[in-house]
């Protein structure tokens, strides 16, 4: 069925599996993003993907071929969001040893806030002597918001201050609604533009509004409504960087640690010698042979075995 789909509806699919350029893994998350496109869009969909994403992981496949799809049909995306919204559900599946899964299935700007309340929390009330994963802490710390109890590893100090910090990043020219290029949700993805928008404008959430040049995708605007917002130059180069920058890693700019290219004090504290990458990377660059050199915003690594990869800053309106 698969082969039939891809030769019929997405023909630059199947010739890029034929060549090698795409695994049947990466082929198939772009046919099944493309399943609810009529065969003309989904074909021109498949073939825009399949030009962009040679040397993208699956992850980077996936968030490409998202923003194709929404690019291509704006109301479709929009109707389709409107039919999943009215199936939104909460499952509570039993498993073993005195378990169970509470999946929560919701609209992605709610998810995403109900996470960072989450996150936040476990990660600004953890005491000195707590020995619990981060996973653990996330874990007791939904329960306790949610049974209105709190113990000293979680919730020691008044949680009434803590707010999520969410990103929704937007063209200027569509938060105008001169145009309706897809959004980009913080720790989601691409979004249609008509909830980029509504997030964006929406004066009684803990949003932070990115906005971006139509243009180049480059950022050109911030701006926050936060109970701790951080330092504008940490604020920057994580909007800038989007997610960590060793190459093909998707971890948030948001959970990761920002560093100096150049370390501090031979390094100056300024957006060209600043990047985002998450701990696991941190360490890598700081603990191995990994070297990492860096031309405002473009980052070069390169390899123990000598060989360069290059990452760049997030565009947030790809061609």
């Amino acid at each position: 069925a698969q082969a039939v789909e891809m030769t019929t509806r997405t023909p630059a699919v199947l010739h890029a599996l034929q060549t090698g350029t795409l695994d049947l893994y990466r082929a198939k998350v772009i046919t099944d993003a493309t399943y609810r496109l009529d065969d003309q869009a989904a074909a021109r969909v498949a073939g825009h993907v399949v030009e962009h994403a040679q040397g993208c992981n699956a992850s980077q496949v996936r968030a490409l071929v998202r923003r194709a799809v929404l690019q291509a049909d704006p109301d479709g995306a929009q109707r389709r969001h409107e039919q999943a919204r009215a199936d939104r559900r909460l499952v509570l599946t039993p498993a073993e040893d005195g378990m169970a899964e509470l999946v929560a299935f919701l609209p992605a700007e709610q998810a995403v806030a109900v996470y960072r309340r989450v996150d936040d929390l476990a990660r600004n009330s953890r005491d000195p002597g707590d020995r619990r994963s981060a996973d653990e802490r996330r874990a007791d710390a939904f329960v306790n918001v949610l049974l209105g109890r709190r113990d000293a590893g979680v919730a020691s100090q008044s949680d009434s201050g803590l707010r999520p910090l969410v990103h929704v990043t937007v063209a200027a020219t569509t938060l105008v609604r001169a145009d309706n290029k897809p959004g980009t949700l913080g720790g989601y993805g691409p979004i249609p533009a008509v909830f980029a928008r509504a997030i964006a404008s929406d004066p009684t959430g803990t949003w932070k509004r990115l906005v971006t040049d139509p243009v180049d995708g480059s950022l050109v605007e911030h701006s926050r409504r936060t109970y701790r917002p951080p330092a504008a130059l940490d604020d920057f180069v994580r909007a800038r960087d989007h997610t960590c920058r060793f190459p093909g890693c998707q971890r948030s700019a948001q959970h990761g640690d920002l560093d100096h290219t150049i370390p501090w004090p031979k390094g100056p504290t300024v957006p060209g010698n600043l990047g985002a990458l998450c701990r696991h990377h941190h360490r890598l660059k700081h603990h191995t042979t990994w070297r990492l050199t860096q031309t405002n915003g473009q980052f070069c690594w390169t390899s123990p075995t000598g060989r360069r990869y290059l990452t760049h800053p997030q565009n947030h309106n790809p061609p």
